[in-house]
Formats: C-alpha cells, structure tokens, sequence
C-alpha cells in the first residue's frame, strides 16, 4: 500500500478518456522527485531539552541562523535607514 497517488494530471487525462471515449491509455506521469528532507536524528538539540519549552528551544535553535543573517545584511540596512534619515532631515542626498 506504499503506492505513490496518482497525479492530478493522470487523474485529468483518465477522466478526460472516459468523456470524449478514446481509448488511448493516458501517458503516465512521472511523480515529483521527493524533496531533501533533514532527518530528525540529523538535529542537534540541547542535552536539557526536556526542561526547556518551546519557545527556548526554537530561541536556541535559531539564534545562530539569525545572527549569520543580520551579521551579513546589517551594514546594508543601517546605512540605507541612514541615508533615509538624512534625506529627511535635511531633503538632500
């Protein structure tokens, strides 16, 4: 019973062959490839995982993420809320 679904696309062509009555079978529909999915074993999480709630854990799990991310936009943000700011002040730049 592992059978993939059918597409939505062989579904439409089966139906579409028994309306107008041709017998041509449908081509078949190749399945989507299965996307690349991290296993759980794959994720460390913090020894005391069992103390902590939900919102720590993802704090934790993220914290790094977050940081790589505003460590690379950072200086691209404050200067363009700079330049902004200054436009506003004095209506130049």
């Amino acid at each position: 019973m592992n059978e993939q679904p059918a597409s939505i696309d062989a579904i439409l062509a089966s139906i579409r062959a028994r309306v107008t009555g041709s017998e041509a079978a449908p081509e078949p529909v190749q399945p989507p490839p299965e996307p690349d999915i991290m296993p759980l074993a794959a994720i460390t999480l913090p020894p005391d995982v069992t103390a902590m709630t939900l919102d720590t854990l993802i704090r934790q799990m993220l914290g790094p993420h977050i940081k790589a991310w505003l460590d690379a936009h950072m200086p691209e943000i404050v200067e363009k809320i700079a330049r902004e700011e200054i436009r506003r002040m004095t209506g130049k730049l």
